[in-house]
């Protein structure tokens, strides 16, 4: 499968879905699940909010990575945290429409307000134990690709050229 920039998704394994993680084993393990539920080629991370942004922004080494569907951000990130990255990409109009799910093991009341400030779409506090992992995920890919209805793809490609 590859990513296409040609009309809207008509199966949820079509996401395109970008995960924004510092640590390797978690972001290894949140690609893993997304494959368990049916998405092969269509999950991508990052390790850090610099490189999110780069990525979403289409830039360097990231220039023909598709714009993804769904966005899964951990706060606690290197060089750019999981807030400021949110609240660049809540403020620039071709991404702000992007959902964006805050994945992070705080349960901070601060982090968790700061988090619906910054228009997250939704805030989860990492599950602790794999088979909880895997229901969240599936429950995510059920939601995200069958019941909601997310922007044409079109309106991505023709922002982008602009």
């Amino acid at each position: 499968m590859t990513s296409t920039w040609d009309g809207n998704r008509t199966t949820n394994n079509e996401l395109d879905i970008l995960i924004i993680e510092n640590d390797p084993a978690a972001a290894r393990l949140t690609k893993e699940a997304f494959r368990e539920v049916g998405l092969h080629e269509r999950v991508h991370s990052v390790p850090d909010g610099d490189e999110a942004l780069a990525c979403l922004r289409r830039e360097g080494e990231h220039a023909g990575h598709p714009h993804p569907d769904i966005i899964f951000l951990d706060l606690h990130l290197p060089r750019k945290s999981g807030l400021e990255v949110l609240r660049e990409l809540k403020s620039t109009p071709r991404l702000a429409i992007t959902p964006v799910v805050v994945i992070s093991g705080s349960d901070d009341p601060h982090e968790i307000r700061k988090a619906y400030e910054l228009h997250a779409s939704c805030y989860i506090r990492k599950p602790d134990d794999l088979d909880r992992f895997l229901h969240f995920v599936k429950v995510c890919f059920d939601f995200w690709g069958d019941v909601v209805t997310l922007p044409p793809r079109e309106e991505f490609a023709s922002d982008l050229r602009r």
